[in-house]
């Protein structure tokens, strides 16, 4: 009896073992780091948020964000419902691509790894 009983604990340890390397924790990813958007020309992005008409938030697929500056001001993107993304002949977004407002291309400067926006500002009440 003691044997199946000790038997039956060490497996559950190795189970326990098991399910933490089936799942392990995600490992902290380095912030403002330049960085590539795989499939960003189809399902590579999930959602961006604008930063005035000088930048933007962009979540990619599994949750990840980054930040896109932009070389100068790409005006209507701080009201753009929808962007777009050229790739320039890749399917990869990186500094060398370009967002697409309102039919104008503007070049992204730099595309690096980000933290998660800040949530937006409510609007003042009068």
């Amino acid at each position: 009896m003691k044997t199946l009983i000790a038997a039956l604990a060490g497996g559950a340890v190795l189970l326990a073992g098991a399910a933490a390397f089936a799942n392990p924790a995600p490992a902290e990813r380095p912030l403002g780091v330049e960085a590539r958007i795989p499939f960003a020309n189809t399902t590579g992005i999930r959602n961006f948020r604008a930063d005035g008409d000088n930048a933007l938030w962009i979540e990619g697929q599994r949750g990840e964000w980054y930040r896109a500056e932009l070389f100068g001001p790409c005006i209507g993107l701080n009201h753009a419902v929808k962007v777009g993304f050229v790739t320039r002949g890749t399917n990869t977004l990186d500094r060398f691509g370009q967002v697409l407002v309102d039919g104008s291309k503007c070049q992204i400067s730099s595309l690096v790894t980000s933290a998660e926006p800040p949530p937006k500002a409510k609007g003042k009440k009068s």
